[in-house]
């Protein structure tokens, strides 16, 4: 029988736990083989029960998980504390609460519980620690889960929390427990409210609408009905909260946490003693800021799964509780992105929800949605695995400084988006920001180095970005590195702009011998359709900078970009560019740029610069046909520029005539 819970859906985390307390509740107390699955932005229950049979069983049958948590003020266990819900409990005789009465009894007969809370902080956490140890060694077996989801102590009495449980099941002055058995009792204990419990727990599950919400505090589990009125989307008032929620959200965050720390030991730090749970990395949200890796308590992400799945299944998946980056663990939100994408996750999961635990509304805590991630392979994460260790290799020496920190937190961001949509362009805004990264340490003479070098396919993916192709081919450049380093007696990268600063390389290069040597030569070429954009200056020319500096540290094969129309390129351009290919010309000698062109070009006089181009290809036997080369409306700091970017060099004549001969060709 196939049972859609409609109101449990993946968002927010109270509601995907409130799926886990149903799948976990009918598992163990009703249907052995009962299975779950998510589908159409809810969870469906397939199990011996249908809808009928589901509310009775909850209503009716329903053995509440013994919650207590005497180790914290508040707990219902010292006198100054809230007892209505404790009270009830104790007083009852039904049987459904007999494990209940049982934790509560032994709690109270411990006497570190009723000596109460000690003056010195350290013996109070000594006192703590010893009702931690006695809950443990003689607690009922039905509280073990919940001892084991809720806190760890090891054998020198450190505590570890998991994170979905707070501070040991406690949030500040919120005690979950205590609230879980004031609710229970209002819910299963009140005589008379039957009907009103089941129209509660019809809206919890199922989302059908009902009266009567009561005002209570939700916790980190639902910020949009924490804090009061217009918390949510939109102007919204404080219109309650069922109690249902509360309940069934404490039940799966046991089945979540349950059983962890004795699989993993305390000697992981506490985060990681909870399922999918790693430290926060501060992107991927749109109120993220720099002090939220700070402030969060962490980051949770929770599967989502589509074929059905019983909870022995699923037990066994949180017991795992890990998505690997290679052969390590994922320990922060940024790597557990990186597993999620390459598949280094356990099989049968279709996504992920990230939520990030951020301490909002003062000292308390909500856990903030931070998107869906599809599981699908996506080649882009290869990519990036091979760029972040060259930023972790510089962040040794360039840590500290208040650029590079703000460069990098964008260099986290980009690289989160990347993972998560995995297109060409989330590939440039990583490299863009990487090669800022580059730019600033390496033009402010920090020394960044790394052993680790990018292949040749990170050139390849983003080829039909033409700024790709046009800063991936400069940087390809024989020794260009000297020229972009302010270390190097050879800088030259120190003007204002792109334009002036590759003017400025260029001369710094034609100032070198040039004995019959190439002194552009480069490993990769970009397509002269790309060349043309540039030309007439439809291409973020920022862009092209960034990621010529990320290209710096590829290691080139010899390719080019792929074939292309080749655009308009203007006779002025193939008269310029030819000297750059130092090619032999026809009375024997290699024919290099001159020096004379460059400073005529750099003072915006076209036409100059083509008379002294002419004049040099002719002397050396060139038969260069008289045309007006020096006309029409060019940006002469961008030809200037364009001549020196490494492009093809067949075909130029196909609508570009410079000379007529048979026996001379470019």
């Amino acid at each position: 029988m196939r049972v859609i819970l409609e109101g449990c859906m993946p968002q927010p985390l109270g509601s995907y736990l409130k799926a886990l307390a149903t799948l976990r509740l009918v598992a163990e107390q009703v249907d052995p083989e009962a299975k779950g699955c998510w589908e159409g932005g809810c969870f469906h229950l397939d199990s011996t029960l249908d809808v009928d049979d589901l509310l009775r069983f909850l209503l009716d049958e329903y053995r509440p998980t013994p919650l207590i948590a005497p180790w914290n003020g508040g707990s219902g266990f010292y006198p100054k504390d809230r007892k209505v819900g404790i009270d009830a409990i104790m007083s009852s005789t039904s049987s459904r609460f007999e494990a209940f009465r049982e934790a509560v009894h032994f709690a109270r007969e411990m006497p570190e519980v009723a000596a109460g809370k000690c003056e010195s902080a350290k013996e109070d956490a000594n006192r703590r620690s010893a009702i931690l140890q006695s809950c443990r060694n003689g607690l009922p077996d039905a509280c073990v889960d919940w001892l084991d989801a809720a806190i760890s102590l090891d054998s020198e009495g450190n505590r570890a929390f998991a994170p979905i449980l707070g501070t040991g099941g406690n949030e500040g002055r919120l005690d979950y427990t205590n609230n879980f058995m004031e609710w229970i009792a209002g819910l299963l204990l009140s005589p008379g409210k039957r009907a009103h419990s089941e129209q509660l727990l019809r809206n919890s599950l199922f989302g059908e609408a009902a009266t009567g919400l009561e005002a209570a505090a939700v916790g980190q589990y639902d910020p949009g009905k924490a804090g009061g009125f217009n918390q949510g989307q939109g102007v919204t008032s404080d219109s309650g909260s069922n109690p249902w929620n509360f309940v069934l959200t404490l039940e799966g965050a046991v089945a979540w946490a349950g059983g962890v720390h004795r699989k993993q030991g305390v000697a992981y730090a506490s985060y990681l003693c909870s399922p999918f749970t790693v430290r926060a990395t501060a992107v991927g949200y749109g109120s993220s800021a720099e002090k939220d890796a700070v402030l969060s308590r962490a980051e949770i992400w929770v599967p989502i799964w589509s074929r059905p799945a019983s909870y022995r299944e699923l037990r066994a998946l949180l017991r795992e509780g890990r998505a690997n980056v290679g052969k390590r663990p994922a320990e922060t939100g940024l790597e557990f992105a990186e597993a999620a994408s390459s598949l280094g996750v356990d099989r049968g999961i279709r996504g992920f929800v990230r939520y990030n635990l951020l301490k909002r509304r003062g000292d308390s805590y909500v856990a903030l949605p931070a998107g869906e991630f599809d599981t699908t392979y996506r080649s882009s994460a290869d990519l990036v695995r091979q760029m972040v260790p060259i930023v972790e290799d510089w962040h040794r020496s360039l840590r500290g400084a208040s650029q590079y920190d703000g460069l990098r937190r964008q260099f986290d961001d980009a690289v989160f988006e990347a993972l998560l949509h995995g297109h060409a362009w989330g590939l440039v805004s990583v490299a863009r920001v990487f090669g800022r990264i580059s730019r600033w340490g390496l033009t402010t003479g920090r020394r960044i180095h790394s052993d680790s070098k990018l292949p040749m396919s990170w050139v390849t993916s983003v080829h039909e970005v033409a700024e790709a192709q046009i800063g991936a081919s400069i940087a390809s450049m024989w020794g260009i590195r000297e020229h972009l380093d302010r270390s190097n007696r050879e800088f030259a990268w120190q003007g204002q702009d792109f334009c002036t600063n590759f003017a400025s390389l260029i001369e710094r290069r034609l100032l070198r011998p040039q004995d019959g040597k190439n002194l552009f030569g480069a490993g990769y070429r970009s397509s002269l359709a790309s060349v043309s954009k540039f030309l007439l200056g439809s291409l973020d020319l920022e862009a092209i900078e960034d990621l010529m500096f990320a290209f710096l540290f590829v290691e080139w094969e010899r390719a080019s970009a792929p074939d292309e129309e080749t655009g308009e390129l203007p006779p002025i351009y193939a008269l310029l560019r030819f000297p750059f290919l130092f090619r032999r010309a026809p009375d024997g000698d290699v024919v290099g740029p001159d020096l004379a062109m460059l400073t005529a070009l750099r003072a915006e006089d076209i036409e100059s610069a083509a008379e002294i181009a002419l004049r040099k290809l002719r002397v050396h036997g060139y038969p260069i046909i008289d045309v007006a080369y020096g006309q029409g409306e060019i940006d002469p700091r961008l030809l200037t520029a364009s001549l020196a970017i490494p492009a093809p060099y067949g075909g130029w004549e196909r609508g570009l005539v410079m000379w007529k001969s048979e026996n001379v060709g470019v």
